[in-house]
């Protein structure tokens, strides 16, 4: 396991990359909001033949943050996969995508279908989509918090210890602490006086709009790569909100479930690991 950066032109990327060697067989792994790259080092352990690169985005990890003037919109997550892959001269790659990571990856092999030779999404179909009617409240929230946001002192909490940190990722997930653990390890810094969160803390500030439907469904149109969806059979119902629609979309899609919450990835990883690679390798 190496810790990888990628200067792109508009931000630097960190990476955790596995079996560097194996050029041809790229899986660039994209983690969801709040998570990190540790979010793949369970499946990667099960990876033999395939150069893995978990990727983490903008703001997360040990990646840089967006400029001072910037936000983090959805679109602007694919933009970040693009350079990427063009930095790189990739030409097509295997995508894994969780969660946020599972959203950004379906959006942008819809828009870039050539550039994504085959699609793993876990628990996530396309955009979380809004109403018409939902446009006006939506946006004036995401002003004036951001406002506020920037015009008032930092409140980024301060931890005692590692432990102390880990207890509070705990009280907000449906997972164990060993995933905690891992998680949370990688999203410290320590400073004076103990440890903060090394993610921006402008990662929480709500969107100014969100796609409708039928956006979310067009994008999904131009999936035309072979896809599979996994679920965990407690995961979070907020992003299955129109998944039986979703899904007629693409009516090739492999759909499969395992025992485990949102981070089912993480909990199951032999058994998913082995679903992926048959999905890769058929």
């Amino acid at each position: 396991m190496q810790e990888v950066f990628y200067q792109l032109p508009h931000i630097k990327l960190c990476t955790l990359e596995h079996n560097p060697n194996q050029q041809s067989n790229i899986v660039l792994a994209f983690h969801g909001w709040l998570d990190n790259a540790n979010s793949f080092l369970p499946l990667m352990a099960y990876s033999e033949s395939f150069h893995v690169i978990a990727v983490e985005w903008p703001g997360h990890g040990h990646s840089d943050h967006r400029g001072s003037d910037a936000s983090y919109q959805l679109l602007d997550y694919v933009y970040d996969i693009y350079a990427l892959l063009k930095h790189n001269d990739w030409q097509k790659v295997h995508i894994v995508g969780h969660s946020l990571g599972a959203i950004i990856a379906s959006i942008f092999a819809g828009t870039f279908p050539d550039m994504v030779e085959r699609l793993v999404l876990i628990e996530a179909l396309g955009a979380i989509s809004a109403t018409a009617d939902d446009t006006r409240p939506q946006l004036e929230k995401s002003i004036v918090t951001r406002y506020k946001a920037q015009t008032k002192e930092p409140s980024n909490r301060l931890y005692s210890s590692t432990e102390s940190a880990i207890q509070a990722r705990l009280m907000v997930s449906d997972f164990n602490e060993e995933i905690a653990t891992l998680l949370v390890t990688r999203s410290l810094i320590e400073v004076d006086g103990g440890y903060q969160w090394r993610s921006d803390p402008r990662l929480k500030q709500l969107s100014p709009l969100r796609m409708m439907e039928p956006q979310a469904v067009d994008l999904l149109k131009g999936i035309c790569q072979p896809t599979m969806l996994i679920l965990g059979e407690s995961g979070y119902q907020s992003l299955r909100v129109k998944l039986t629609e979703r899904m007629s979309v693409l009516p090739t899609l492999n759909v499969k479930s395992f025992a485990g919450g949102h981070h089912v990835h993480m909990e199951q990883p032999a058994q998913i690991w082995q679903a992926i690679e048959a999905h890769l390798t058929d």
